[in-house]
């Protein structure tokens, strides 16, 4: 067994078992379970065949430096290059890097047993100290820092472009020829006879997350006027294959953490329904079947014909100052038009039980039973009375605050485990108690074995409460979850980039947001992620209180 990325095995999250690829993500022939993918014989022999288009050998220019660098920079190597609070690996680690991550340095290297010459440790313009050697370099321009120039956009609600595989397909670690596909495809020549009389109408954007300005954020261009390049992740529809595809080479390693022999056209495939991230695209000519390829986070190529662009929702909460509270989000109303819209609420409350009503400003009386109502708890934790930002989450109402001290000042729904309140260690239900969040992660990856009633999978056809859910249920894999927070174990807050049933309990246990919702807590709550880090760790027990109650 080889591991390539460090991997924190974290349990149930987010409706799936989750594993955090913080570090290592297990690659051993046939491993399943958190975080690992079920691997068959994949990878084939090489092919000598060359890519024969002139366009296919261009390379992209190579990224150009940070320009806060002013020489003194370091790049991340690995997937997670750890940042040590001191110059020791048995220092705690107080965050991570990830690949093509560059940064600031102050200083030279400190080389010692940990970290030896010629690297040794960095000292962080931000704060902690980083080997260089086999996980980060002082080179800019080194190959794997040059593949890795697209980074998470911290502006946007989806930090990557995102889709969904709609058939199981190989990712490939080359261009593959003719052959290569039509040998590593099952019904391949039908699925692309499919895909070219329907291929433009299946790949249709829709507008989301992106798209919405809102809290700051104004999107540039709309989803729906986006090339296909744009859709996944690159720049125009004649962007040619990056630099380390010249030919039919590769010139970079595989990093994807799924072992494969020197040569193999493709590191392991991608099962129905999972979610992926992509930061490039390019087309490619008649001998390799004319079709595109988008380029993942973890540098493999997936045929675009087998994925499905995905703008994720459009929902989001209301600023309570200028809103009010308390309030609610109505759950049903004569046709479903209006679910999920903010209303005001009195403070008025008549009846009880499943009679009780409460008053919408303007006069109008509706059934509790029918509103998501976000009030204060009955007893606020021990934070508020000093001051401090804290995040309430109401399992019964399926609603998120954030409050300072006793000041709410954002309100959302959320979707919570779909087993309500029932013990957390027997069913897929969200812990209760009151916690501190322990470690953010701009985004992470999650799978899961789930079963009926759990996350993705399946057809996509199935409704709850008159929403569409975006997938169905099953087996998947869901990479770079985008703004996860772990605030006890496995349970973390998290955006849910597959669903849109927002009000609904869902998961697995964990806090599923809307992305829009999901950032503006991430980047509210503490620990803050340091500038060009990709997660950061709270060692001290001051991460943002996370109360969260039936």
């Amino acid at each position: 067994m080889r591991t390539l990325y460090p991997s924190l095995i974290l349990g149930r999250s987010g409706g799936a078992r989750l594993a955090l690829l913080a570090t290592a993500m297990v690659t051993s022939l046939g491993a399943t379970g958190c975080g690992k993918s079920s691997a068959g014989a994949d990878g084939g022999p090489d092919d000598a065949d060359a890519v024969s288009a002139a366009a296919l050998s261009s390379a992209v220019a190579p990224s150009k430096p940070n320009p806060a660098c002013k020489g003194q920079c370091i790049a991340a190597l690995d997937m997670t290059t750890h940042v040590y609070e001191k110059p020791s690996t048995s220092s705690p680690k107080i965050g991570y890097l990830r690949m093509g991550a560059i940064v600031p340095r102050s200083g030279g290297p400190i080389a010692n047993g940990d970290c030896p010459a010629p690297g040794g440790f960095v000292k962080l313009e931000v704060g902690g100290y980083v080997c260089v050697g086999k996980s980060a370099t002082f080179d800019l321009e080194a190959p794997l820092v040059r593949a890795s120039s697209v980074r998470p956009n911290l502006e946007n609600p989806l930090p990557y472009a995102y889709g969904f595989v709609r058939a199981v397909a190989p990712q490939y670690l080359r261009i593959p020829t003719k052959e290569m596909q039509l040998a590593s495809e099952m019904s391949l020549k039908e699925h692309l006879a499919t895909w070219s009389k329907k291929g433009e109408m299946m790949n249709q954007a829709t507008l989301g997350a992106n798209d919405v300005e809102v809290f700051g954020h104004k999107p540039t261009k709309l989803s729906t006027e986006m090339s296909a390049a744009e859709l996944f992740g690159g720049k125009a529809d004649s962007d040619p294959p990056p630099f380390w595809l010249e030919g039919s080479k590769r010139s970079i390693p595989n990093i994807s953490g799924f072992t494969v022999p020197d040569g193999a056209i493709f590191a392991n495939r991608v099962i129905r329904h999972s979610g992926i991230a992509f930061v490039g695209y390019f087309k490619t000519d008649k001998a390799h079947l004319d079709r595109p390829f988008a380029v993942t986070v973890d540098l493999r190529l997936i045929p675009t014909t087998k994925v499905k662009p995905d703008a994720a929702s459009r929902f989001h909460g209301v600023e309570l100052e200028k809103f009010g509270f308390p309030m609610a989000f109505l759950k049903h109303d004569e046709g479903n038009k209006k679910a999920r819209t903010p209303v005001k609420l009195t403070g008025q409350i008549r009846g009880k039980d499943e009679s009780q009503e409460r008053e919408i400003e303007g006069g109008t009386w509706m059934k509790s039973k029918d509103l998501h109502v976000a009030r204060a708890p009955g007893e606020l934790p021990p934070v508020a009375a000093k001051g401090e930002k804290w995040v309430d989450v109401s399992i019964e109402n399926q609603v998120l605050v954030m409050w300072e001290g006793k000041k709410p000042v954002y309100a959302t729904l959320v979707s919570t485990g779909q087993d309500g309140a029932g013990d957390p260690k027997t069913t897929k239900s969200t812990i209760q108690g009151t916690f501190r969040i322990k470690n953010k992660h701009v985004t992470a990856t999650m799978d899961s074995n789930s079963k009926a009633g759990g996350e993705p999978g399946g057809d996509g056809k199935q409704e709850k409460d008159g929403k569409k859910l975006r997938r169905g249920h099953g087996t998947f894999e869901l990479r770079d979850v985008p703004w996860v927070q772990y605030f006890e174990g496995a349970y973390a807050l998290h955006a849910s980039y597959w669903h849109d049933v927002f009000g609904t309990m869902r998961s697995h246990g964990c806090v599923n947001l809307a992305p829009i919702d999901a950032r503006r807590v991430f980047m509210w709550t503490d620990p803050p992620v340091p500038e060009g880090f990709h997660g950061a760790i709270s060692n001290d027990n001051k991460g943002t209180t996370v109360s969260v109650r039936y």
